[in-house]
């Protein structure tokens, strides 16, 4: 539900904060006075298109920015999950700035959003009925969804949707093994090829690191076996090593540790000293004696990585992912080889899921029928409500033929879609001898803003947009229908809250919240401002509506009594 509207240097709007209400909220005021820019701003907050002369004027920017309170259960907060946001204390604040140089910016809860996330938050936050705008119901894929919605279709459209895209995935699986013999031929011999090529080389994880360590021993074998034995000289060959210092030194001390004991104390460390070059010199000492230049074992190894370097081009960076190339491929034999095998599963799989999306398809359709049928009928008794006694309004269910290779049901093999076979249209014929048309060609805003709301307040239910908006849904109407479209809105919004822009006091007098748009000229500047009324301004400004600029007392009188009628008629 819209709780809180706020807007500032918005065309005529300086500063203004609307508060809303649950229930019916009617927004009423002189032509010009600013009503449409609220629409606007809300638009703008649904991800709408942000042009720079919306800007007031004197303004270098303007500012959007609405508080809605969000429901726990609903699918809000999974739209900002996915996202990264959160709902807080069940309220959702979107922001949207303007500015003359183009560089508009979204926020969602402080956090910056993109208009994407803002359209798809405003599907879901409000919908909005003008004349000719923004009226989704003229889709049809709008319209099937709401015809589902009636039906309590969509558990049946969800599972027809899986088998749909099932079928799909099977069908693309075919698709692969029904390749030409030649081409399946080719394959299967590049495949052996492959699989041929890389058993033969009998690879091992890590062979490449280790054989190139190996190689730059042998390069090197000659500067490492002079190295090493010199360093083995002064650890241990030679006469005065390091290895005999240490073993004198020791001699020495441990007869001067019987004469002095503090002299245990360097005895026992320099011991510790021979124990670790001991082992130095068991560890060098056979890299040195293996150390040769051996010509024909580094032609063996450059042989080897030149071979390991070309499976490297053809089927990986790694030894690691040449195997698992390897392993792809002999399983792709494998099933080129249980080719026909393959084939039978993959028809059965299909004629199964066939059969069961047709079972599906032609039961949502009739669920669909059935439905539509009822919801006709309850459309045109709205309508004649609404001051269209002659209008007819039917849902015009259509199929189209399954392409040969693609998904049908039925004798006739109508197209299954992942919304069945259905495609839905709304048709509406106002004048007796009129052809049915689409809503979308009808050319009277006012028989079309009836309509909506017919299919509004039949649908209400079924519809889960917390917030409805109707803009000029009282055009071309007046007397006794416009009584019946201000009781039809009061009992739309019994289900969700309704906010309406009319010019018509019999329309305003059901209104749960009244919200007065005022245009003020002050110092040769415009200014709009946004009042809610308590119950004697609602009576003052019907009688404006009803009376003009000049109130008299006779339409204060008729005001009071409109005023208490419709509260009478509500109350009921």
């Amino acid at each position: 539900m819209l709780r809180e509207l706020r807007i500032k240097n918005l065309a005529v709007i300086e500063a203004v904060t609307v508060p809303f209400a649950p229930g019916l909220n009617v927004l009423t005021g002189e032509t010009g006075a600013g009503k449409s820019i609220l629409l606007d701003a809300i638009l703008l907050l649904s991800g709408a298109r942000a042009q720079p002369d919306l800007i007031r004027s004197e303004a270098a920017s303007a500012v959007v920015e609405a508080v809605f309170d969000v429901a726990p259960d609903g699918p809000l907060p999974a739209i900002l999950n996915e996202a990264g946001l959160d709902v807080e204390d069940d309220q959702l604040i979107i922001r949207r700035e303007l500015t003359r140089a183009g560089r508009n910016r979204a926020f969602v809860s402080d956090s910056p959003a993109t208009v994407t996330l803002l359209e798809r938050l405003g599907d879901h936050l409000v919908e909005i009925h003008g004349q000719h705008e923004h009226q989704r119901l003229m889709e049809p894929v709008r319209q099937l969804d709401l015809l589902d919605r009636f039906a309590g279709a969509e558990p049946p459209r969800a599972r027809v949707a899986a088998l749909v895209r099932e079928w799909e995935q099977a069908k693309a699986a075919q698709a692969e093994l029904l390749v030409s013999e030649r081409e399946r031929s080719q394959m299967e011999d590049l495949y052996r090829f492959q699989l041929s090529e890389i058993e033969s080389a009998r690879l091992k994880p890590g062979e490449e690191e280790a054989l190139r360590a190996e190689r730059r021993r042998l390069q090197h074998a000659e500067r490492l076996a002079a190295g090493l034995s010199q360093v083995m000289g002064w650890l241990y060959d030679d006469a005065a090593s390091a290895a005999s210092d240490l073993g004198r030194a020791a001699q020495v001390l441990d007869e001067l540790a019987k004469i002095d004991p503090d002299l245990t104390a360097g005895l026992t460390v320099l011991e510790g000293a021979q124990a670790h070059l001991e082992e130095a010199i068991a560890r060098l000492r056979p890299l040195r004696d293996r150390l040769a230049f051996d010509p024909e074992r580094l032609e063996e190894i450059d042989a080897r990585l030149d071979t390991l370097t070309k499976l490297k081009r053809k089927y990986g960076e790694s030894e690691e992912a040449i195997l698992a190339h390897g392993d792809r491929v002999r399983a792709e034999l494998e099933r080129l080889e249980r080719r026909e095998e393959l084939l039978a599963a993959a028809e059965a799989r299909l004629t199964q899921l066939a059969g069961a999306a047709g079972r599906d398809a032609l039961a949502l359709s009739d669920l669909r029928r059935e439905a539509a049928a009822r919801l006709e009928r309850l459309v045109q008794r709205e309508l004649r409500g609404l001051g269209m006694e002659k209008a007819r309004f039917t849902i015009a269910l259509r199929a189209e033929p399954a392409p040969p290779d693609g998904l049908g049901a039925g004798p006739e093999r109508w197209r299954i879609m992942p919304r069945g076979v259905d495609q839905v249209e709304f048709q509406l014929s106002t004048n007796p001898g009129e052809e049915l048309k689409p809503l979308s060609r009808v050319v009277s805003g006012g028989e079309l803003s009836r309509t909506m709301l017919a299919l509004k307040v039949i649908l209400a239910e079924a519809d889960r947009v917390p917030a409805m908006i109707f803009d000029e849904v009282d055009a071309g109407i007046g007397g006794r229908v416009a009584d019946r479209v201000g009781q039809k809105l009061a009992e739309t919004a019994r289900h969700r809250q309704v906010l309406c822009v009319t010019h018509l006091s019999q329309i305003a007098a059901y209104a749960h919240h009244h919200l007065k748009v005022e245009k003020l000229v002050r110092g040769g500047k415009t200014r709009t401002r946004v009042e809610v009324l308590d119950d004697a301004g609602r009576v003052e400004e019907l009688a404006r509506m009803l009376g003009g600029d000049q109130v008299t007392e006779a339409a204060r009188r008729h005001a009071r009594e409109l005023y208490g009628a419709a509260r009478s008629v509500a109350s009921r």
